[in-house]
């Protein structure tokens, strides 16, 4: 006759009551869009004498060039690692 008295009994995995919030990263393309969306801001707002239509397509084009660059430097960055 089995000896099921024997036997381990499962152990249950219980979640911790407060779960750890994970660090949002700081990346490349967030600090790059930043700073390219910064120049191209000053860029625009300096070459055009201070119209507001061109100082904000200056800054979304310097925020887009800024978000290309940082994401290959992410990418990059993340190859080699």
């Amino acid at each position: 006759m089995p000896n099921s008295h024997h036997r381990h009994k499962p152990k249950h995995h219980h979640q911790p009551t407060h779960p750890e919030h994970k660090k949002r990263k700081f990346t490349a393309a967030i600090f790059m869009t930043a700073m390219f969306g910064i120049f191209g801001l000053s860029f625009a707002y300096f070459t055009s004498g201070g119209n507001l239509t061109w100082s904000i397509a200056g800054t979304v084009a310097g925020m887009a060039i800024g978000y290309y660059f940082g994401h290959n430097m992410d990418k990059a960055a993340s190859k080699k690692m």
